[in-house]
């Protein structure tokens, strides 16, 4: 054999070791790939998700006054996305994007060099946006350390998959509408209306750069818990597109010195505008949806974004309510 050939024999030893790991890699990846690890869905299945979609409770006049939901999330079409929102998301979380296929095989030399050798726990995980999305799609159940591994292997499989299937502005609309914000919130729109009272397509690039600025760390960076830690963070996302060249030097300087200004809504039952009148509207949607299901069609209040008009005038409640709270403070003193 030729492996006996080479002298010293120590290096024979270290030769077959290194076969013998390759081969028990190669077979590790098959493993995953075959379904031994977890089953893999495959394009049909990947190609025809569905989201779980908050239900939105209107005013006649066309204010959004509550929601009903399992997951507060609103799904958007590419178009109601922002352009400053999608260039501040690849600027700080994946600047070759663009040019990959789903696995960024660079910066996960990158971090294999600086967490295995260099002992650099924050050199991050080397995951692509995409590989992100797979993650949405596919929450990691078991978080045992012995797994990530495994998991990452399915993400990479997953998210070359993704890639075949959708187009680029595909892949980023379906990651912004799956990403969590935190506090039960998914969706660059659900998020964009809870911290900032506007819809994602109105947002201004620092309150874009604010809302993308979380996603490294959802309650960290929190703009209403940490405010002075969000600030730092947005900052970096702007500084981040500033390199990549998709805002000027002189507009990251600008919109550096800007501070963040929140206009915090929580859709909950118990807060906000009527909350006895959606009481009732969600008690009577039961009862239709109950209705509905006798005739064969399937809706849910909570996942079905159903969009619910009332009578309620937004003025006249508002000021009603007004008035009962000065009330109520005159009569307590």
């Amino acid at each position: 054999m030729i492996l006996k050939r080479i002298k010293p024999s120590f290096l024979r030893y270290i030769l077959l070791a290194a076969i013998a790991f390759v081969v028990f890699f190669f077979v590790f990846i098959l493993s995953i790939y075959w379904g031994a690890w977890g089953k893999i869905p495959g394009k049909e299945e990947l190609s025809d998700f569905q989201y779980q979609r908050a239900s939105e409770v209107y005013t006649a006049d066309s204010v959004l006054i509550g929601k009903y939901y399992l997951f507060d999330r609103q799904p958007i079409a590419f178009e109601a996305i922002p352009k400053n929102v999608l260039n501040a998301l690849v600027a700080i979380e994946d600047e070759r994007f663009y040019e990959h296929t789903g696995i960024d095989y660079p910066s996960l030399g990158r971090v294999a060099v600086k967490t295995l050798l260099m002992h650099d726990q924050s050199a991050g995980g080397g995951s692509t946006l995409t590989q992100q999305l797979a993650k949405n799609l596919y929450p990691r159940r078991d978080r045992k350390k012995a797994n990530i591994v495994v998991d990452k292997i399915k993400e990479m499989f997953i998210a070359s998959k993704l890639e075949d299937i959708y187009s680029k502005d595909e892949i980023l609309t379906h990651y912004l509408n799956t990403v969590s914000f935190g506090d039960n919130t998914f969706g660059i729109e659900s998020a964009s209306l809870k911290f900032f009272n506007k819809q994602a397509k109105d947002l201004t690039v620092e309150q874009g750069a604010v809302l993308v600025g979380m996603l490294k760390a959802t309650y960290g960076y929190n703009p209403r818990i940490f405010p002075e830690r969000s600030l730092t963070r947005r900052n970096l996302v702007l500084l981040s597109m500033a390199n990549n060249d998709y805002i000027s030097a002189e507009q990251k300087d600008s919109l550096t010195n800007i501070p963040t200004k929140l206009d915090y809504r929580d859709f909950d039952n118990n807060s906000g505008l009527a909350p006895y009148f959606r009481e009732e509207v969600r008690k009577q949607l039961l009862k239709w949806n109950d209705k509905q299901k006798e005739e064969g069609n399937e809706y849910n209040i909570y996942t079905s974004g159903l969009k619910v008009y009332t009578t309620l005038d937004y003025n006249m409640q508002f000021w009603a309510e007004e008035a009962m709270q000065v009330s109520y403070e005159i009569a307590a003193k």
